[in-house]
């Protein structure tokens, strides 16, 4: 009865490792290159709320986390055949972030040398709120400069 249960758990085991292996892992805010196995013409994200993908060329494909959370891309030809199709699980970064506690109001702060707030879902809707603002101020700056010749005199 032993080597019966033993022999069931194994071939379990074995059998969920290639669904694992066929996860495509993406930290938010991050991006991964994928080599695809011929050229594309289509790419389908399951739920772009949460991932996004852009063909650089026909055969590379960039995978970008948006949200934390699990969705899909397809890959299909210029004739509508499949030739890749992935789960994706986007992952919350940990690795240089902290996380702190006031009752039940959250805020991250990303550390380096120095530690920064930066706002992440879930976080004190206030200073969410704020940071995100200061954010979109920033790109806004940025993209004058852009309009103006990147900056550069004239």
């Amino acid at each position: 009865m032993f080597y019966r249960t033993a022999a069931a758990f194994t071939l379990a085991i074995a059998c969920t490792m290639p669904a694992a292996a066929s996860e495509l892992s993406v930290a938010v805010e991050h991006a991964q290159v994928v080599r695809l196995p011929g050229e594309a013409s289509a790419i389908v994200i399951g739920n772009p709320s949460i991932a996004d993908a852009l063909v650089h060329d026909g055969r590379t494909l960039v995978v970008t986390g948006r949200l934390q959370g699990r969705t899909n891309v397809i890959a299909l030809d210029r004739v509508g055949r499949i030739i890749y199709s992935r789960e994706i699980v986007v992952t919350n970064p940990v690795e240089g972030q902290v996380a702190y506690f006031r009752g039940t109001d959250r805020q991250t702060l990303s550390c380096g040398d120095v530690c920064e707030n930066v706002p992440r879902v879930g976080d004190a809707d206030e200073r969410f709120n704020q940071l995100t603002a200061a954010q979109q101020a920033r790109l806004r700056t940025a993209e004058a400069g852009l309009g103006d010749g990147g900056g550069q005199p004239q």
